[in-house]
This record gives structure tokens, sequence and C-alpha cells, in this order.
């Protein structure tokens, strides 16, 4: 059996989905084949322990990718395209930002008959040591099950609630510090763990008094505005609107515009999202 194949046994013991297994066997047998995944836009590492050539455990450490699918919140504005586009889109601008400064664990095995040797925890320190010389900031993983978040937890890990955890973005504009939230909803019945490679990472409860929900500060940089910059194409469309509504406020009125538009809305709101508009 070779290393790659061993490795793809060993940690099938978590994969829970298909895209997670064709992620792992695709990972395996570019191992096998010698390519230097650390090469790669988005690099990702497999990480051995083993002892006189018996594999022991293993962990499989990539570039950060949260927020690939937009939040729970936005589903209020799915009959309005052109907003939710706008607002999906700097929520990934935003996650971008995160990702660029973060690894993400995404499998990790100890073979059960060396559990309780301290192997789970010599391969987080390997991740962490690797990735923060690779200038990350921080490393996380999902769990699903709550010995393995107290043990996380031991390690040092943040621990997320069960059901969303939220990114803290801090940024200086000019002597201040303007703060940004963005919202990550988490796989169904999983936690977010976060082990900060840096000083600077912390776990804050932020929001207002009775409503505070715990949040990490995981980015803290001059500003950068691009997040908050329309796409062009939805302010070509933006411009086009502006045009037709101050066109129909010349010849009807605002009373009457104002109607038209509501009508319109309501209109797209029972439309399904593939619709056009």
């Amino acid at each position: 059996m070779s290393e790659g194949e061993a490795i793809r046994k060993l940690l099938a013991e978590v994969v829970l989905d298909e895209e997670d297994r064709m992620q792992l066997a695709v990972s395996c047998e570019l191992l096998d084949s010698g390519i230097d995944t650390a090469r790669f836009a988005e690099p990702f590492r497999l990480l051995v322990f083993e002892r006189r050539r018996t594999l022991m455990g293993a962990a499989l450490v990539q570039a950060g990718n949260h927020g690939s699918k937009p939040g729970d919140h936005l589903s209020e504005l799915e009959a309005h395209q052109n907003l939710y586009a706008q607002q999906a889109g700097m929520q990934q601008k935003m996650f971008d930002r995160v990702n660029a400064v973060c690894a993400h664990l995404a499998f990790m095995v100890v073979a059960s008959e060396f559990r309780g040797q301290g192997i789970g925890r010599q391969l987080v320190r390997a991740a962490a040591g690797i990735e923060r010389q690779r200038g990350r900031r921080m490393l996380t993983g999902y769990v699903w099950e709550d010995d393995l978040v107290r043990l996380y937890e031991r390690w040092g890990f943040i621990i997320s609630p069960p059901e969303t955890v939220y990114f803290f973005l801090r940024e200086k504009v000019g002597e201040l510090r303007a703060p940004s939230a963005v919202g990550l909803n988490l796989k169904e019945g999983s936690r977010l763990i976060l082990l900060p490679l840096v000083p600077e990472v912390r776990a804050y409860d932020i929001g207002p008094a009775g409503q505070s929900f715990p949040a990490v500060v995981g980015v803290e940089e001059k500003f950068d505005p691009s997040h908050t910059e329309m796409p062009e194409e939805l302010t070509a469309a933006k411009e086009r609107i502006e045009a037709f509504a101050r066109q129909q406020l010349a010849l009807y009125g605002p009373e009457r515009t104002r109607a038209m538009f509501d009508a319109y809305l309501g209109q797209a709101a029972k439309k399904p999202l593939s619709a056009e508009t």
C-alpha cells in the first residue's frame, strides 16, 4: 500500500460527504505523485505521524475556505436580485480577507490503537508552526462531538457556539479603528474551533447589551475599502434604475411613481430567484 493510500484509509474515518471524500482522494493521489502542493494557489499539506514506518496519525491542512455561500441572514433579500448580489458580494470579499490569514484543519485522525499518546496534539502543533511561519494568523476546523470540543479546548482552541460564528475585522481608518463583523453559518450540528497563531487574535462578546454574540478578532490592518465596493454590473444597473426613477417622477409625480415601484417590487418578490427581473 502506498503512503497516500494508507493516509486516505486512515482519514476516511472522518469523511462526512462525497465532496470531502473527493478532496481527500485527490490530495492523497497528489502526494503519491510527488507533487509539491504547497506551491498551489490554494495550498494544502498532508502531515503524518509515524514510528518505525507505522502510520499512527495524519492531518490535512488547507487554505482558509470560509464563507463560500451567502449566510442565512441574506435569505430575506433573495427576491431582490441586485441587492442580494451586492450584499453577497460584499460578504464574500470580507471572507476573502479572513481566508487570506486563515489555515483550515480539514481532517485529522489518530489510529484507534494509538490514541491517548498525545499524537493529535503534536500534529496540531506541527500544523500551527508551519502555518505561523507562512504568515497565517488562525488555524480553524469543525467538530461535531462534545468530547472532541473539550479536547480541542484543552489544546488552546477558541470554541464557537453551535449555530454561527462571527469574524470581527478591526481596521484602521486614519487614527480610528472601524469594526465590522461577518457571520459564518456553520454546518448543521457543527462548531468552529479556532487556534490563534499570533497574539492579536482574540475572542470577544460584541453587540448591544442583552444581544451580544461571540466573535473572533481575526484581522487588524489598514482599511481596505474594496469589500464595500459595488460590482461594476450592479453599478450600471443602479444608474439605469435611478435614471428611470427620475423620468417617472418628472412624468407622473412622486405618489404615482412610488406606487409603481411598490407594485414592481411586490411582483419581483413572488418570482423565483432564477427568474428575470
